[in-house]
């Protein structure tokens, strides 16, 4: 008897059903593949450094005359249990050519690792080991493995110190040292045999190679200490701070995990509407069904039977959509992780089994109601006939209102509890979407170029040849020189103006009885005050410096007390005076003041060069030299404020992508949203539909009336949503802006046409049309149905 009720049930409400049916599967799909990829991305950063043998620690060093500084330092580590040494040449963009031209611009200097020398493991496209590289060939890994940027087939060259090689590019590879977009730094695969006609040549092996010890330990603390000595070290870092460089990766698995969360409840909360619906039309056969002697418990048992195979059909449909769904997802992050994930279809089963049981759940607590029903509920069409207040909230005669509007308008504000699980519905899908669009942009405009560590210029110049020319330069006037050169040719060019760059150096901090190296900033043109700090005030003098809160944390210091630097083989005590907050290094950085005499050619990295224009030009003119300079130097590395900010973070394309994704899974949910909505008061209403027909209401003002609800709704929604835009954003963002080392400070960048006008737009637009083709439906509606509580 059970299954000819459910199969009639089912024939009978085919729209009703199908739209349940798609929100079951949905919130399977969400829930199987979002759970999934949680566990491979967090747990996958950490199958990736196990697979590939990262260390412990990390040490990237340059060579000075050919022998590493850090050798005896290394040797000398008690808390060092093993150690790797990878020989790496150093590569400038200049370096990187295809029929004589370079090849692609780059900020951050590039490595050229052999394949027979390597210390980690490599990966390929297909997450297989790369073993040999045959000669003649090479493999392209970090921010030049982006096929935007280059294209696997091409034939290029690698000129160094006059010895030229051509190659062709096999592929990419998944580098977990340098294949984050935030260590920046491009590596070269090649063959050993080719690596070693480089290395053979003087000036290579002297001035441009460098090493990568990886070095493992049982006490990470005490080997910090130990290696916080080390001179020319350009990198150090621990596989903690390491898997943090991955963190965007991880920041855009988690928001799409919140997104996902946000439209299974939204599934929830329709399914518990549609239920609660259903109960209500179907009053007539639950109060025959009780006049025949069936008890609460044997109808509950009905419905439940008919969800449950809804549940279920919509589990696995929505488990086997979940697989291509969750590698869609994953897309642009397993270009660059090595992601495992071996409980995949536990994990699957288990999230559309906990769908099924959820809905289940809700089915029985929905269907509570029915206890309350009696057979008389199937004389009065369900209705007691007693309602003891008023109905309309507002009144025709008082109203200006089209009479359409009106009614849509009544509906709205008699009914709200009607309404309100629709109004959330297209809140939230508003709120994700505005969320992601202001993180991205905030991420491309120049409101977060403070945490660069830089000062605000006209334009930014990114030029590896040049610092690499300065760090390998035993002339303390290198540096010196070649801004000069740089400002004379903005004089040839009638565009004069000053150029500085900011340096960094790796300088031994001590507090107490912590000792750590810290990458410090200083520019000597420009003064500490110009920068922004979060507490405290700048380093005024030069015995002042200023860190980040986490630098203080590991250090256990805090403002107003003393530290020990040595540099240039001197220690002495500065005094902490400020905090700030910095993208560089995870936010592990500090700040000299400008008068500390560190030397220029012992930097261990730098920023672009900045360009202050004499005569304070506007932002067109600017825009305008901008391509001029790309043409005098020769390359396209040259960003006006905002540009630098997004090449610097690399991570608004992401969120954009992310953006995009969730804008369509917002809309396919409000049109299913509004489609199940609309059928259901069409059939709620039939009565009424059949009423205002015979006083002589045509189709097109029915369909009107309805269409009205939603655009109603879609406006109140998109007020809401405009409202809340900014702490919903501040809430969900400023953590993750946190964990990428910005703990205050963040100034998001609204764009109102974007956000208060074009997304609420399509929204509407999508629901809109969405209502007005459901509300056709009406029109099977006839006048002689206004008997009929069918």
């Amino acid at each position: 008897m059970f299954f000819r009720i459910l199969r009639n049930d089912l024939k009978r409400k085919k729209v009703m059903n199908t739209v349940l049916l798609l929100f079951v599967i949905l919130s399977a799909m969400f829930a199987a593949s979002s759970a999934n990829n949680m566990v491979s991305v967090y747990g996958g950063i950490d199958y990736f450094a196990e697979k590939a043998g990262m260390s412990d620690y990390i040490v990237l060093t340059l060579n000075e005359n050919g022998s590493c500084p850090a050798d005896d330092a290394i040797k000398r580590a008690k808390s060092v249990t093993d150690t790797k040494k990878e020989n790496i040449i150093y590569l400038a963009s200049k370096n990187l050519k295809k029929d004589g031209k370079k090849y692609v611009d780059f900020e951050n200097t590039g490595l050229i690792t052999s394949i027979e020398e390597r210390k980690l493991n490599y990966f390929d496209a297909n997450d297989e080991v790369i073993e040999e590289i045959p000669e003649g060939h090479i493999y392209l890994g970090g921010l030049l493995a982006d096929e935007s940027r280059t294209t696997i087939g091409d034939k290029v060259s690698i000129e160094i110190e006059g010895i030229s090689k051509d190659f062709i590019i096999d592929g990419y590879i998944k580098d977990a040292l340098f294949g984050s977009p935030f260590m920046g730094n491009p590596r070269v695969l090649m063959n050993g045999r080719d690596a070693d006609e480089y290395m053979d040549k003087d000036e290579v092996r002297l001035f441009h190679t460098g090493s990568i010890y990886y070095i493992f330990t049982d006490d990470l603390k005490s080997l910090k200490q130990e290696l916080s000595d080390i001179q020319g070290a350009l990198l150090s870092i621990d596989k903690s701070v390491l898997k943090m460089t991955f963190m965007l990766d991880m920041v855009t698995a988690g928001l799409l995990m919140a997104v996902s969360i946000c439209l299974i409840l939204i599934s929830f909360a329709m399914l518990s509407f549609t239920i609660k619906f259903t109960l209500a039309e179907d009053f007539r056969e639950i109060g025959v069904m009780k006049a025949v002697g069936l008890k609460p418990v044997a109808i509950r048992h009905l419905y439940l039977v008919k969800y449950l195979f809804l549940a279920c059909i919509g589990a696995i449909i929505g488990y086997f959509l979940s697989i291509p769904f969750g590698a869609f997802l994953l897309k642009s992050v397993s270009k660059r992780l090595l992601l495992g994930n071996e409980n995949h279809v536990l994990i699957g089963i288990v999230s559309a089994i906990a769908v099924v049981a959820i809905i289940v759940l809700f089915c029985y607590g929905c269907t509570g109601s029915i206890r309350k029903m009696s057979p008389i509920d199937a004389v009065r069409n369900g209705e007691t006939g007693e309602r003891f207040r008023k109905k309309a909230v507002i009144t025709l005669s008082r109203s200006r209102l089209s009479s359409n509007l009106f009614l849509a308008l009544n509906d709205i504000l008699s009914k709200p509890r009607q309404y309100v699980s629709m109004l959330v519905t297209f809140t939230v899908c508003l709120l994700l979407i505005t969320m992601l669009a202001n993180t991205a942009n905030t991420l491309m405009s120049d409101k977060l170029l403070f945490l660069m560590g830089t000062t605000d210029s006209d334009v930014f110049m990114a030029s590896t040849e040049r610092i690499m020319e300065t760090m390998g330069s035993r002339d303390e006037d290198t540096l010196r020189n070649i801004i000069e050169d740089i400002e004379d040719k903005l004089k040839e060019n009638k565009m004069p103006g000053k150029v500085h760059v900011e340096l960094m150096y790796n300088i031994p901090v001590t507090f107490d009885n912590e000792k750590i190296q810290v990458m410090m900033q200083q520019c000597k043109d420009t003064q500490t005050t110009e920068y922004v700090y979060s507490s405290g005030m700048a380093p005024l003098y030069e015995n002042e410096v200023a860190f980040t809160r986490q630098i203080l944390d590991d250090l256990g210091a805090e403002i107003g007390d003393k530290v020990t630097m040595e540099i240039n083989g001197e220690k002495r005590e500065y005094l902490i005076t400020a905090t700030f907050s910095s993208f560089n290094q995870i936010g592990k950085v500090g700040r000299l003041h400008q008068d500390v005499p560190v030397r220029e050619i012992d930097a261990a990295s730098a920023h672009a060069f900045q360009i202050d224009f004499d005569d304070d030009p506007t932002d067109e003119v600017i825009e305008e030299r901008i391509e001029k300079l790309k043409d005098i130097f020769e390359t396209q590395e040259i960003f006006n404020k905002a540009e630098y900010v997004d090449e610097s973070t690399s991570s608004a394309s992401t969120l954009n992508y992310a953006k995009n994704l969730v804008l369509v899974m917002a809309i396919i949910i409000a049109c299913l949203v509004t489609v199940l909505m609309e059928r259901s008061f069409i059939s709620k209403e039939t009565g009424e539909i059949a009423l205002m027909k015979a006083i002589g209401f045509r189709n097109r003002a029915i369909c009107a009336q309805h269409t009205l609800r939603f655009a109603s709704l879609m406006v109140i929604a998109s007020v809401i949503s405009a409202i809340m835009t900014i702490p919903f954003t501040r809430l969900v963002c400023d953590r993750i802006f946190a964990i990428m080392g910005a703990m205050s400070g963040i100034e998001y960048k609204i764009v109102p046409a974007e956000v208060f006008i074009l997304y609420p737009a399509i929204l509407s637009v999508a629901v809109v049309a969405a209502a007005f083709i459901t509300s056709l439906y009406a029109g099977t509606v006839r006048a002689d149905a206004l008997g009929n509580i069918e």
